[in-house]
């Protein structure tokens, strides 16, 4: 605060002409076949996206998707399924203090190895948390066999993991029975602890809340 008023970091570029110009040289600079290291062309990509500031609002929502956008570009990514708002959130001061070094002294490299930074940090949280839900079904798997042996279908297992949530719907679209079979199944799931039953409006879905748990909470590298 200078008097009481709040200092301006940076003033993005506000006519029409303009932002179209420097949004043209960014789809230029994204597509071009050349020889930079796409992970570097990734930072400089979303360095200048961020400073054309091309909306009104969620320039930094924007950014970060089309982040992900470009690593599936460049395949890098096979699905955009990493979540790199977290490490930005979480760091958020340095983010802000290095973009703002690149405008104001052209200083790159604490910001570049910031992205490349965030980059590893995410995907080995990914990559951590996808074996924490492999293990999960495992022990899953193993809790039907053991107490509703007959229930057990590999079919069933993954339906109960391709969502933190299932309905009937999901295992008649499966077609593993009736309305009237596949709600038994639910219930007997949640009997033996392994789903948790919620009333949404009319609906009844059945929860699996360890695979929430384990989606919910990140493992910090």
């Amino acid at each position: 605060m200078l008097n009481g008023r709040r200092q301006v970091a940076y003033t993005p570029p506000a006519r029409e002409n303009i932002i179209r110009r420097k949004m043209a040289n960014l789809e230029k600079f994204t597509n071009d076949n050349d020889k930079i290291d796409p992970l570097i062309k990734m930072a400089i990509m979303h360095y200048q996206f961020e400073a054309i500031h091309s909306f009104a609002d969620r320039n930094g929502r924007t950014g970060r998707i089309l982040l992900l956008l470009y690593l599936k570009l460049e395949k890098l990514l096979d699905i955009p399924a990493i979540y790199l708002s977290e490490y930005i959130i979480e760091n958020k001061s340095n983010y802000y203090k290095y973009l703002r070094e690149v405008t104001e002294k052209e200083k790159w490299e604490n910001y570049i190895l910031y992205m490349l930074d965030m980059i590893e940090v995410t995907s080995l949280n990914v990559i951590n948390k996808l074996d924490s839900i492999i293990d999960l079904m495992d022990k899953i798997e193993s809790k039907i066999r053991a107490e509703k042996p007959k229930l057990f279908t590999k079919e069933l297992l993954e339906i109960i993991f391709k969502l933190p949530y299932t309905k009937r719907k999901n295992l008649i679209d499966a077609k593993l029975g009736t309305p009237k079979t596949v709600g038994n199944y639910l219930m007997e799931l949640e009997k033996i602890g392994i789903l948790k039953s919620r009333k949404v409006g009319k609906e009844k879905l059945y929860v699996n809340q360890q695979l929430m748990k384990t989606l919910e909470y990140t493992t910090k590298s």
